[in-house]
């Protein structure tokens, strides 16, 4: 039997120490290892609220439309419609006959799907409202000779380029107040010079389902063209531009609408021409703090191409300049313009002025969509004039007549730098635009013959159906 291992009398005995680890050691070695791992894992994830985001959609609950007043007759009314695929429903209206100062409640009327209606006794300005399924898709128009306004829902900020003053060529602002509450407007003119001061524009009050007209030869007259910079201090409010042109003698005396222009851009597409306009010009704006040089390219079927003589045109910072486009469309140059482009390195605002067999015709640049479009246009004879395809694709074009019917359905293909026309059934009244795999703008052309010739354009304007809404995050 073996003894145990003991240590011998008087011999040095060889023993380890067991070693023991100290905590803090331990976290002093594997903390910052931890630290730095979740570090890089954290920093590999995306930030949700890191950025810009876009704003989310959702269904559209709540919709205004505003036709302003007619030019003259009082026997105009606003025909109200919708968009393809909306159902639509039971529309409030506010209306007055011409030239009422207020829009009072009237009859509801309901636009259903596929179909228009006439509001009875809206020669005067006309607010039309819609919630919930009745919301989306809502459009509506007037069908007046030779002067066809846009009805649209209220902005905030927005140009009217080429604004008169005087006996010759005058305007007159009409502001539209949709809501219960009284609105604030601030208009800033420009001319040739620079910033015009007109304090009685400032702080224009409109009451609540007020209609405030303001003739600028009697407000703030002058002899030369403006523009103007419209912003909505407080409310809602849609404007309109009624502008005459008065020679003073035994000539015609003419009426258009000028369309406003959301925002001043670098890239102006203006369709609409006629085959022969006469005296056409063209207003540019700038809005900056520095001289912008702009070009002027022309616009057919075919191409678009700088004229021959073309040349830069200067545009002092925060004035309006005048170019006579006559030079430019003279001769076989001129043959089968449909309209133009005016390039800037900066953002600039736009019109063009023409006669068209003696009619004024005022013109803006046109709106870009990609979804369906539809509009309410005038009964008679009219072109519809398509442009600004960033790529080729094919346009399908729908016409529907008084009793939602359809009359004619074709299709139009498009290049871009080019624009195409296409002639629509008299008796449409109502219209869809889808472009397919291309963004797409236009304009309907609604000529009149007889005693009183002339042209009357009214341009395509996407109908809101589904509600922008910011995405808002802490900084």
């Amino acid at each position: 039997m073996s003894e145990p291992n003991t240590p011998t009398p008087g011999r040095r005995a060889s023993i380890t120490p067991r070693r023991k680890v100290d905590i803090l050691v331990a976290l002093a070695i594997g903390l910052p290892a931890v630290v730095a791992l979740s570090v890089a894992v954290i920093g590999n994830e995306s930030d949700p609220i890191a950025g810009i985001s876009p704003p989310t959609t959702s269904d559209l609950t709540s919709a205004t439309t505003v036709c302003p007043s007619a030019i003259s007759s009082d026997a105009s009314t606003v025909r109200v419609g919708r968009t393809p695929g909306v159902t639509g429903g039971e529309l409030q209206v506010l209306t007055g006959k011409r030239p009422a100062t207020t829009v009072a409640d009237a009859a509801p009327v309901t636009a259903a799907q596929d179909a228009t209606v006439v509001v009875p006794g809206s020669s005067g300005a006309t607010v039309v409202d819609g919630s919930g399924a009745a919301a989306p898709g809502l459009i509506a128009g007037r069908s007046d000779a030779l002067a066809v306004p846009e009805c649209r829902a209220p902005s905030y900020d927005e140009w009217l380029v080429g604004l008169g003053a005087s006996a010759r060529y005058s305007t007159t602002l009409e502001l539209v107040n949709p809501d219960d509450g009284e609105a604030v407007v601030d208009l800033a003119l420009y001319d040739a010079a620079g910033p015009v001061d007109e304090p009685a524009l400032r702080g224009v009050q409109v009451p609540a389902h007020g209609v405030r007209r303001i003739d600028l030869s009697q407000s703030a007259p002058r002899r030369t063209l403006t523009a103007a910079h419209l912003t909505v201090i407080r409310g809602r409010v849609t404007a309109a531009a009624r502008t005459t042109r008065d020679p003073l003698g035994r000539a015609r005396a003419t009426t258009d609408f000028l369309p406003t222009q959301a925002e001043p851009s670098a890239r102006n597409l203006i369709l609409g021409f006629p085959a022969k306009p006469q005296a056409a010009t063209l207003f540019l704006a700038n809005p900056g703090k520095d001289e912008v040089r702009a070009n002027i390219r022309l616009v057919t079927a075919d191409a678009t191409f700088t004229p021959t003589g073309a040349k830069e045109i200067p545009v002092a910072p925060q004035s309006m300049a005048t170019v006579d486009l006559g030079p430019l469309l003279a001769g076989e140059a001129g043959n089968g313009v449909l309209g133009i482009v005016v390039d800037a390195p900066e953002a600039l605002a736009a019109s063009v002025r023409m006669l068209s067999a003696g009619d004024l015709t005022l013109l803006a640049p046109v709106i870009d969509t990609r979804e369906v479009t539809a509009a309410v246009v005038p009964e008679g004879a009219k072109t519809l004039q398509l442009g600004d395809a960033d790529r080729s694709g094919v346009i399908h074009v729908t016409s529907y007549d008084a009793t939602g019917a359809k009359i004619a359905e074709e299709q139009v293909e498009i290049e871009p730098d080019r624009a195409a026309s296409l002639a629509l059934p008299p008796k449409a009244v109502r219209i869809t635009v889808e472009p397919r795999n291309t963004r797409i703008a236009g304009v309907v052309d609604v000529p009149t013959g007889g005693r009183l010739p002339g042209l009357a354009t009214l341009r395509l304007r996407p109908a809101e159906t589904h509600a922008r809404i910011p995405v808002v995050a802490p900084q």
